[in-house]
């Protein structure tokens, strides 16, 4: 572990960023394999849903409170109300996975500078620092003191 902090505090910030964005890839293709899987189980359990509803609404006509049919019947709704659930996150995940690559290939292509006013520059708190002035950290401290 230790050797994985001395190796990352080795790179600069443009590798670093084009280290970033090939895990971000990976991230991105993942999700895609995840997100097809979670829709199939979504159609599963749908289609199951469907076809055991007609009994429920009888048994639950009949006032059948202890029904077999009843409990399945929960137990399905339950599993789909999850996988839905997951599946939306899934879809969200990978659409800021898309807006994390497309964030880190622009800083690849254009570098770590600042971008525009809501891409500032990476390194302007180090650069700071290197200038002599007061980092971060510093500054919360001092404004907490006064």
């Amino acid at each position: 572990m230790h050797e994985d902090y001395e190796q990352l505090l080795k790179l600069t910030p443009e590798e670093m960023a084009v280290q970033i964005l090939e895990k971000r890839r990976l991230l991105a293709d993942q999700i895609s394999f995840i997100i097809q899987g979670l829709e199939e189980s979504v159609d599963q359990l749908q289609q199951k849903y469907d076809k055991i509803a007609p009994k429920y609404r009888k048994d639950l006509d009949q006032k059948k409170t202890d029904s077999k049919t009843i409990s399945e019947f929960e137990k399905i709704r339950k599993e789909l109300k999850e996988e839905k659930v997951q599946l939306d996150a899934a879809i969200r995940i990978s659409k800021e996975s898309d807006d994390a690559v497309s964030y880190w290939t622009r800083r690849v292509d254009e570098g770590i500078g600042e971008l525009d006013y809501d891409h500032p520059d990476l390194m302007r708190f180090s650069k700071a620092v290197s200038a002599g002035k007061m980092s971060r950290i510093g500054i919360k401290h001092q404004n907490k003191r006064n």
